[in-house]
């Protein structure tokens, strides 16, 4: 999966990791070098012990795993390529940089067979997560359609933001929604003028 920062990658592992361990799966996070040294060593005593469990490996930030490093890259790529012949392992990665990835584990689909890109939620997946994040009592209170509607263009990190600010902390919807496209504005640095000092 890969997207702009604050889409809903993260949020979306979230649902599948929960799931997944309803079903009385496992997941397993790799997010760094040691990580995968781990996982290397483990993974196939655990298949030995358990060869019919459920198991989904992430790879957030897949990007700062492979980074530019060519031994942790053939690293991951015989992890993912199954060296070890591990079965009944689904592999999620995320990135936010898919620029970043070399094109041997971009476009190799024993790798991954499929890509998503997680967009900027629509005005549907606007409301839904609104209105699962309020009681009863805040959507009577507030004009939620009107939040659909100014938070267009907004990633859900943002939509977070705003409830938190509005329901949490009391401030007004405005006020929120002023601060927040005020973040987007790149701030000027201004220049400085020398003093000097004598006359």
């Amino acid at each position: 999966m890969y997207g702009e920062p604050g889409c809903g990658k993260s949020g979306i592992i979230q649902l599948i990791s929960q799931d997944l361990i309803k079903r009385d799966g496992i997941v397993i996070n790799i997010k760094d070098e040691e990580d995968v040294d781990k996982f290397t060593q483990f993974i196939g005593t655990f298949r030995k012990i358990e060869p019919q469990r459920p198991l989904v490996v992430l790879l957030e930030d897949i990007d700062s795993i492979a980074s530019e490093n060519k031994y942790q890259t053939a690293r991951l790529l015989n992890i993912l390529d199954g060296v070890k012949q591990i079965e009944g392992v689904v592999y999620i990665a995320t990135t936010n940089y898919p620029e970043k990835l070399e094109e041997r584990i971009t476009n190799r689909p024993s790798r991954f067979d499929r890509r998503y890109k997680v967009e900027l939620p629509n005005e549907e997946i606007r409301r839904a997560y609104i209105l699962n994040k309020l009681t009863p009592e805040d959507i009577e209170e507030n004009n939620i359609e009107e939040w659909v509607k100014r938070t267009e263009g907004m990633s859900l990190s943002h939509l977070k933001e705003v409830l938190i600010s509005v329901i949490v902390m009391g401030r007004t919807f405005e006020e929120t929604i002023s601060n927040l496209e005020g973040l987007k504005i790149k701030p000027t640095i201004k220049k400085t003028s020398t003093v000097g000092f004598g006359k």
